[in-house]
C-alpha cells in the first residue's frame, strides 16, 4: 500500500513536471515565433533601407553623370578662346606677349597694337610631349575673342606659321576630361573594328 502511494505520489509528480514542461515549452515557442515575427519585420525594414539606398545611389550616379557633362561642356567653352603654340624657340628674358603679338599680327596682316588687345593671356608651359622631344615649353594663348583664336588657328593649319626659320605646330586646347573620354573611345573604337 504504502509503494502504491508513492507511486501514486511519484506520477503526479511526473505529470506537474510534466505540464510546466509543457507550459514552458509552449512560451518558448511563442518567444521563438515572436522573435521570427521581429526578424521578418527587420529583414523587410532591411530590404526597404536597402531599395532606399540603392535609389538613392542611382540618383547620385545620375547628378554625377549631370555634373561631369556640365564641366565638361564650361571647360569646353573656355578652351575655345586658347591656342597652343609648339616649336616656339624660347631666349632669356623673352617678351612672350611682344614675340607672339608680332608673329600673329604678320599672320594676320594687322597691327601689332591691335593684336595685343586680342590677346588676354601668353605663357610658357612645360608639356610631356615636349620634353620627350627635346623642344621649348609650348605658349598657350587666351584670345579675348573666340573669333580671332578661329581665324588664326585656321589660317596656321592652311599656310603653316614659322618662327626663326622654324615651323610653329598651332594646336587646340582640348581639356583633360575630353581627352580622357575620347581614349576610352579609341580603345572602344579599336575594338569594334577589329570585328
Amino acid at each position: 500500500v504504502h509503494g502504491k502511494e508513492e507511486m501514486r505520489s511519484f506520477k503526479t509528480e511526473v505529470r506537474s513536471d510534466i505540464m510546466k514542461l509543457d507550459g514552458k515549452v509552449d512560451s518558448i515557442q511563442k518567444a521563438l515565433e515572436k522573435n521570427e515575427n521581429k526578424i521578418k519585420e527587420v529583414r523587410k525594414r532591411t530590404e526597404k533601407t536597402e531599395q532606399g539606398i540603392e535609389k538613392i545611389n542611382q540618383q547620385l550616379k545620375s547628378i554625377n553623370k549631370e555634373m561631369e557633362d556640365s564641366l565638361i561642356h564650361i571647360e569646353m567653352d573656355q578652351a575655345a578662346f586658347y591656342l597652343r603654340f609648339q616649336n616656339v624657340e624660347e631666349t632669356k628674358d623673352e617678351n612672350l606677349e611682344m614675340i607672339m603679338a608680332e608673329l600673329i599680327a604678320e599672320k594676320l596682316e594687322r597691327e601689332k597694337d591691335e593684336i595685343l588687345n586680342e590677346l588676354d593671356d601668353v605663357y610658357r608651359v612645360s608639356t610631356k610631349y615636349a620634353k620627350r622631344n627635346r623642344l621649348p615649353k609650348e605658349i598657350h594663348i587666351r584670345f579675348a575673342r573666340k573669333k580671332v583664336r578661329d581665324i588664326l588657328y585656321k589660317i596656321a593649319r592652311e599656310e603653316g606659321i614659322q618662327y626663326k626659320g622654324k615651323e610653329i605646330q598651332v594646336l587646340k586646347q582640348v581639356p583633360r576630361r575630353v581627352r580622357e573620354q575620347r581614349r576610352d573611345y579609341r580603345f572602344l573604337a579599336t575594338y569594334l573594328n577589329k570585328k
